[in-house]
């Protein structure tokens, strides 16, 4: 219910949705100045959603910053965030397809290779029950995908039972229930707010590595007026998170 409840949510509030009820509106409407106000608003938002001189300045305020594998600390234990490590529905042989978030995994593993974490626990990615049993699981191939690239079995813990940023801080608590040092949580810089808060909840000592950031760091340049599809979604991958901090918020999750 939890879920469900949190993605209508998450979709009424995000730019999609409001464009989709302004829509459903204007429809609905017959008064041809209402219907006029509507439709200005509708340019408005999306303009507003997808224009890059502002999307981006949003999403670096967001956003947490990126740094060198070499200026991070050594910890015993890096935890990286299952979400689109892999595509699951690609990777059904021996290939391995990483997913939209694919850059965690391979962050992760740069990391190990570094020296600057000594083991790995993939949190989540197989809480979900599985329409079709021949899709692997994305927990699965990411182990895959980690030996492949030269990890020791024997540093790669699997945490399979979370769907959620709340319950990967919280079974992942359990399993270093008497380790009292910090861990580095590795997800994608969008991410990280909600993340760290969720493991603070749960009385994890947690520091963190940004992957996968969306903004970017070039100037402004006049081309950024211009409408994009692509900053259309990166706007809406920040508003679900926001909308996934208010929702965790009040579930007292964080």
């Amino acid at each position: 219910m939890f879920f469900v409840l949190s993605k209508t949510f998450s979709f009424l509030a995000k730019p999609i949705g409001i464009l989709f009820i302004l829509g459903l509106f204007s429809i609905s409407i017959k008064n041809r100045t209402k219907k006029k106000r509507l439709a200005i608003a509708f340019l408005v938002i999306l303009y507003l959603f997808s224009c890059p001189a502002i999307v981006n300045q949003v999403i670096k305020a967001y956003e947490f910053p990126t740094y060198e594998i070499s200026e991070t600390k050594k910890y015993q234990y890096g935890i990286v965030l299952s979400g689109g490590l892999v595509n699951e529905s690609k990777s059904i042989g021996d290939n391995i397809y990483l997913g939209s978030q694919g850059d965690r995994l391979w962050q992760t593993a740069e990391l190990y290779m570094a020296r600057k974490i000594s083991k790995i626990i993939i949190s989540g990615g197989d809480g979900f029950n599985r329409i079709d049993t021949r899709i692997p699981t994305e927990n699965d191939k990411s182990r895959d995908f980690l030996l492949k690239v030269g990890v020791n079995p024997e540093d790669i813990i699997q945490e399979k039972r979370a769907v959620n940023t709340h319950e990967n801080a919280k079974f992942c608590k359990l399993i270093l229930s008497n380790y009292n040092e910090k861990v580095l949580v590795i997800t994608s810089a969008f991410h990280l707010k909600r993340a760290i808060a969720c493991f603070e909840k749960e009385k994890l000592k947690a520091d963190w590595y940004a992957t996968s950031p969306i903004s970017d760091t070039y100037g402004f340049k006049i081309q950024d007026l211009i409408p994009s599809s692509d900053t259309f979604n990166d706007a809406e991958t920040i508003v679900n998170e926001a909308v996934g901090l208010i929702v965790y918020k009040a579930m007292n999750f964080i």
